[in-house]
């Protein structure tokens, strides 16, 4: 009897508050379907934005190789030029746009021999692509890059990064690469490590093979 009242009560309270505080209650539940309303719009707009980005990016590769086979060199140099200065609204952009805006970027300034951009390029990409399929190819890319510009050092260590990524299709390439610079800074025993490595892993593989005849090479000329 004593659990009953107890309930009445506790419904009559309850009752009291909703009723005393309707009008709070009203505000604050059309405040949350006001902001909900807000979220779902501005992630729609954000999708949508991200969508016409990307299908810019894709036109911008698009005209700028159009019948590209039977342009001048001038006329080539033209076009790579100006999908330059249309990628630059995009390469600030963070995510996948911005990414791949960066990509493009890299790969027409390393075309255009404009080393020290392209690297600067495929370093952003890197940054706005962690963890995807993205990283490692920029990792590649930046070891290029450097060697281009002398700087073995920097080569070997993004080389390495490259590498090191299990689902990184030129994995092998990068790992072979890696201990060729290291042989060019003079670090044998290193070298021989990493291709020994790549050999042990990946017998079947070109590269493999090739760090193979490596390690004939350096381990007879000891």
């Amino acid at each position: 009897m004593a659990e009953k009242e107890e309930k009445q009560t506790s419904s009559k309270r309850l009752n009291g508050f909703l009723e005393k505080n309707r009008k709070l209650l009203i505000v604050v539940l059309i405040a949350i379907v006001v902001c909900l309303i807000g979220f779902i719009v501005a992630v729609s707009v954000s999708a949508n934005q991200k969508e016409k980005n990307l299908s810019r990016i894709d036109e911008i590769s698009f005209t700028m190789t159009d019948a590209s086979q039977s342009l001048e060199e001038g006329e080539l140099t033209a076009r790579k030029t100006d999908a330059l200065d249309k990628l630059q609204e995009l390469v600030n952009k963070g995510g996948i746009v911005g990414a791949r805006a960066n990509l493009l970027s890299a790969e027409i300034s390393y075309q255009m021999k404009k080393y020290e951009d392209a690297l600067n390029y495929w370093k952003a990409a890197a940054a706005k692509s962690k963890k995807t399929y993205i990283e490692p190819i920029a990792y590649y890319q930046i070891a290029v890059c450097y060697e281009q510009l002398g700087n073995a050092e920097e080569a070997a260590v993004n080389y390495k990064l490259a590498a090191d990524s299990k689902d990184f299709a030129l994995a092998c390439h990068a790992k072979f690469s890696y201990g060729r610079v290291l042989e060019s800074l003079g670090k044998t025993e290193e070298a021989i490590a990493v291709y020994t490595e790549l050999n042990d892993s990946n017998p079947s593989d070109d590269w493999a093979k090739l760090a193979k005849s490596r390690l004939i090479t350096l381990k007879a000329s000891k």
